[in-house]
């Protein structure tokens, strides 16, 4: 593989899916390191190299998608594709004449993209059977400390990592949560400079991709707002109603651009996670943002704020970063896991709940503070009793300097678990 100033564990998922599929696609949030990816591949395939950010190549693939295409050097890689959606068809065409004969042809274009047009139907109608997605998120902190991370397969095995003596408390974690993952959020280790490029990054995602996925888009101006309202609300419950009261916004507008915002990977609507369990559940959805160094900066939130901080905001970020990173590795673990998350009308609640194909069920509690008790594991107790053998673990995650067993399959787990052995 490529080297890259950090590396990505999804390098490996975008090399096997060019080795036996046609197109593929990188997509993410932008300034992720999508691009940078997708070259760091391209080079050993000799690929050419285009982007629709520019002015001109926009032009003439929106113009002219069939010129575009058919008179392109394979492979291509393009980037941000989303802003020429007719190259779509032009690109299933000259797939579809490569395979005549019964050929196999592979890794003829790399497309990388800021919204989520697999989403919008876009990519998914137009090239069935043709390509394949590849998610892309900010950096990791096993991608950061140059490790790749294996937590969810760890804990789908039983394998908890013992894990004493490291840093305890707030300050521990408090300088990752508020960097993030966006390589030039790490990069600038001055909270000023990472405020600039936060601010301008919304801008220039609104002004930018934000008008490549709607029907109407001088009606925008409201989207920062509720960004910073999610960001201030994260770790609850997606209520428009409740949310469009706070920034007067009508809660059919709230749900719309919500919609927008997940599609441009700016915020992560997690389903509620139910499977026959007899009781009655809050179905609403839960509210991430993928990457907690954005979420800090949408509310003005600094690390020695998080280390004092006696609000209920404090644990909300810190458990949207433990989120965050486990929806990373969700991307390369060996176990395939979707998330969600729990609830009950009478109170019972798991943070986080991963689920594999078979059934089996792992649930990820967060806690801000350094001493787990018995209460802490309330949830996932509860989530234990109701599911027998199908759960297979539970962990309490938490600023403790060590991992600590506390019944059966329930365990605390320091923070630092999530990236280190």
């Amino acid at each position: 593989m490529s080297a890259l100033i950090y590396p990505r564990h999804t390098e490996a998922e975008v090399v096997a899916a060019m080795a036996d599929t046609p197109v593929v696609a990188i997509v993410g949030p932008r300034q992720c390191g999508k691009s940078t990816l997708a070259e760091a591949v391209a080079d050993g395939h000799g690929a050419r190299h285009v982007s629709l950010d520019d002015a001109r190549a926009r032009a003439a693939a929106n113009s002219d998608p069939a010129g575009f295409i058919e008179g392109a050097d394979l492979p291509l890689v393009i980037d941000e594709f989303q802003k020429a959606p007719p190259l779509l068809d032009a690109i299933k065409h000259r797939v579809d004449q490569a395979r005549r004969g019964g050929r196999r042809p592979a890794a003829m274009f790399l497309l990388t993209g800021s919204a989520n047009v697999w989403a919008t139907l876009r990519l998914s109608e137009s090239l069935t059977g043709r390509a394949e997605r590849v998610q892309l998120w900010p950096l990791s902190q096993g991608e950061i400390e140059g490790r790749r991370e294996d937590l969810i397969d760890r804990l789908f095995d039983g394998d908890i990592p013992e894990l004493i003596g490291r840093p305890v408390g707030r300050g521990a974690v408090s300088d990752r949560l508020v960097a993030g993952g966006y390589p030039e959020m790490v990069a600038r280790s001055e909270p000023r400079r990472r405020a600039r490029w936060a601010r301008a990054y919304v801008e220039m995602v609104v002004e930018r991709d934000a008008r490549d996925v709607v029907e109407r888009p001088q009606q925008l101006d409201e989207l920062p707002k509720l960004l910073e309202l999610a960001a201030a609300r994260v770790g609850g419950l997606v209520e428009p109603t409740a949310m469009g009261s706070a920034i007067g916004m009508k809660k059919d507008s709230v749900r719309r651009y919500l919609r927008l915002l997940e599609l441009l990977y700016l915020v992560h609507r997690v389903p509620a996670w139910s499977r026959n369990i007899g009781q009655r559940l809050i179905k609403s959805p839960k509210l991430w943002l993928p990457d907690s160094g954005l979420a800090c900066e949408l509310i003005g939130y600094s690390a020695e704020r998080l280390v004092s901080d006696d609000t209920a905001q404090a644990g909300a970020l810190f458990e949207s970063f433990v989120a965050g990173e486990l929806l990373k590795q969700a991307g390369w673990s060996e176990t395939a896991v979707r998330l969600h998350h729990f609830r009950t009308a009478g109170g019972r609640e798991v943070d986080i709940v991963l689920e594999a194909p078979d059934g089996r069920v792992v649930g990820v509690e967060v806690k801000l503070g350094s001493t787990p008790a018995k209460g802490d594991f309330s949830g996932l107790a509860h989530l234990r009793d109701r599911l027998g053998e199908r759960f297979v673990a539970g962990v309490v995650v938490s600023t403790a300097p060590e991992t600590l067993r506390f019944g059966d399959r329930l365990w605390a787990l320091p923070v630092s678990g999530l990236w280190s052995d």
